[in-house]
């Protein structure tokens, strides 16, 4: 079940990613930091993320997810899949 998730910016968001198109797997929230941005959300540790700012993440590698969501100052919308 997909669902979006907004953080108010600007960063840090308080989550680590892993995975990517180089690493052949799905890009996932590999951590969460209590009390962050991201902690106060719904999302969870394990979440697929299925889009960064209304771009699908199939095909990214790790070092594009990232610089995508670095590149969001204002907010940053996720789409994610539990």
């Amino acid at each position: 079940m997909a669902y979006s998730v907004t953080l108010n910016g600007p960063g840090p968001w308080g989550f680590r990613l892993q995975g990517g198109k180089d690493f052949n797997m799905p890009l996932t929230i590999s951590r969460i930091t209590p009390g962050s941005k991201a902690a106060q959300s719904q999302m969870n540790q394990g979440d697929l993320v299925v889009a960064i700012d209304g771009v699908n993440t199939d095909s990214m590698t790790h070092l594009e997810a990232q610089n995508k969501i670095k590149s969001a100052t204002h907010n940053l919308s996720l789409t994610l899949q539990k």
